[in-house]
């Protein structure tokens, strides 16, 4: 194991979490997942996953946007899942609702980085390896997956 900060001498914690538009986008796959070919109102959907209609209606524009998410409109119409539950995995939903993975900026720009050679850098080496670990892990987990 890696300590890369003395948690005595830090006065706050670090935090990574996902955005909760995030985590209301796999409620919402998710949930059309168990009703797999039927079309569902934004109405139930929204009050079976517990999202807010108007969050849903942002988060659901987003998802179809990327291709996870289809609707039909009318009288009968509602949302379904744009392409198979074992074809949509969860770094697809990340990307879809936040955009490209970054735990830290130095990863994105050498320039950042506090050292002068960042590819002999140890932190900015562990923390690439960590992102494209939490890359790998969440894009091995599909919608079928996350089905109890």
């Amino acid at each position: 194991m890696i300590a890369l900060f003395d948690s005595q001498a830090m006065p706050y914690n670090i935090e990574m979490k996902l955005q909760i538009s995030t985590d209301y986008a796999i409620r919402i796959l998710r949930y059309l997942c168990k009703y797999k070919y039927r079309v569902c109102t934004a109405v139930s959907i929204a009050e079976a996953t517990g999202i807010p209609h108007a969050f849903f209606i942002k988060i659901a524009n987003q998802l179809k946007k990327r291709g996870l998410l289809a609707s039909i409109r009318g009288r009968n119409g509602g949302y379904f899942l744009g392409k198979a539950a074992h074809k949509i995995n969860l770094y697809e939903v990340f990307l879809c609702v936040e955009g490209e993975l970054q735990i830290n900026q130095c990863l994105k720009d050498h320039q950042l980085c506090a050292t002068d050679t960042p590819e002999d850098c140890k932190i900015r080496n562990f923390l690439c390896t960590l992102q494209e670990t939490i890359i790998a892990e969440m894009s091995s987990l599909t919608l079928v997956d996350l089905i109890d």
